[in-house]
């Protein structure tokens, strides 16, 4: 196993994605595969490529986890982001396709859909050396650009988890007043919290450090 893997993003990320890598598994899409998938015994990452399950046992590994499966495809200026993002904080089943952002020019990845957009500094921060949009930015993408039935869960995941405030993403949405589409995004916010207007935001307690860089192993 090469120390390569995850090194477009950082030599912290391609230390700690040693072990990750190791446990990549490369196989064909096949009928054998997909029972595999659906008993439990391998999770699915991008076509033809494999992890078991217990590898994503934190958000440090999961973020490792889609680096070591893009393999030499990755670089330096890919940002998870989306549904990925969402995954990488909250868990469960990986999305399919996962998500990315770039700031050069859109390329094709099997199993990813990449994102051309100018991302400010403050917008993206580490896990575990691999960069990924902060939780409020990922939920305004979720909001814009991802279909209600797969964001809508995850919107609400990242608010019950207390990695997004509810009012942090009204104020964001209002500061967009002439961005294509914000008054659809904030029709779907408030339909993700149910209409209840009146919610805090409040985040829950979940000992999580405040942002930049995080869950550094």
């Amino acid at each position: 196993m090469s120390i390569g893997l995850c090194a477009a993003w950082s030599r912290h990320a391609a230390e700690l994605a040693v072990p990750i890598g190791t446990a990549l598994q490369h196989w064909e899409e096949t009928p054998p595969t997909r029972v595999l998938v659906a008993e439990g015994y391998l999770t699915r990452l991008l076509p033809g490529r494999y992890v078991p399950p217990d590898v994503l046992r934190s958000a440090v590994r999961r973020a490792l986890a889609l680096g070591c499966a893009l393999g030499a495809r990755l670089q330096s200026h890919y940002v998870i982001a989306g549904p990925s993002a969402a995954w990488v904080l909250l868990g469960g089943e990986p999305p399919a396709p996962a998500e990315l952002l770039s700031p050069a020019h859109r390329g094709e990845v099997a199993g990813v859909v990449l994102r051309t957009a100018r991302l400010r500094p403050d917008e993206v921060e580490t896990i575990g050396g691999t960069p990924i949009t902060i939780p409020v930015r990922t939920a305004m993408d979720l909001l814009r650009f991802t279909p209600a039935a797969v964001a809508t869960p995850l919107l609400r995941g990242l608010v019950d988890s207390g990695h997004v405030e509810v009012d942090e993403v009204r104020r964001r949405l209002h500061r967009m007043h002439r961005h294509p589409g914000v008054q659809s995004a904030r029709e779907r916010w408030e339909a993700v919290l149910g209409g209840q207007r009146d919610v805090s935001g409040a985040a829950a307690p979940t000992g999580l450090p405040s942002a930049v860089t995080r869950y550094t192993s």
